[in-house]
């Protein structure tokens, strides 16, 4: 049994390789307040930051056999971390772009009946996805929309942040391309 607190983060990496999670816990509780701090000068919203972070942790192990890290750990997690928070920064400007070009599309039809039966369409087939996953997890995705945050969350269900942290970022990751699909088939394809 390891010691895994006195370990360099280079020898807690290869234990984490071999699938070793205290060694993936120890890393992670090293990194991530820091990272948390570092990443909340860059971004003013607490619950983008926690995901990001946590995100960045959940590749890392769910990659853990393929990546080669050839320098020191410390430089390749902040360096992971820089890459995930401009990424955070492309994906709203394209977001914005998206919901800009949403509400100029809008304008002209938004009291029309054709948009309308869209828009219930739209909702009628996004319960239908929504129907796969369990209870707990709809409320997760439903309060998230509604703006709580994780910690609100947690308190709401009784669970921990992480748990909730988690859940959603497989929803969303299980999601997200079929939501644009389904938004560009019923609002564009259909205009």
């Amino acid at each position: 049994m390891h010691n895994y607190f006195i370990l360099t983060d280079e020898e807690l990496f290869d234990l984490v390789k071999k699938n070793e999670e205290p060694a993936f816990n120890e890393l992670y509780n090293r990194y991530k307040r820091p990272m948390v701090g570092l990443a909340l000068k860059k971004l003013d919203d607490d619950d983008a930051v926690e995901d990001i972070v946590h995100d960045l942790f959940i590749k890392l192990w769910a990659n853990r056999e393929n990546i080669q890290i050839t320098q020191h750990f410390k430089s390749y997690i902040y360096r992971a971390l820089r890459n995930k928070i401009l990424d955070y920064f492309a994906h709203q400007v394209h977001e914005r772009k998206y919901l800009d070009s949403l509400r100029l599309h809008g304008e002209g039809f938004v009291e029309s009946a054709d948009h309308q039966i869209r828009e219930r369409q739209f909702l009628a087939e996004l319960d239908r996805l929504m129907d796969k996953y369990s209870s707990q997890d709809r409320i997760i995705l439903k309060m998230r929309i509604d703006g709580y945050s994780n910690t609100e969350i947690a308190e709401h269900l009784g669970l921990s942040e992480k748990t909730i942290r988690n859940k959603y970022s497989l929803i969303i990751k299980d999601l997200g391309g079929k939501l644009k699909i389904l938004a560009l088939f019923f609002f564009f394809l259909g205009t």
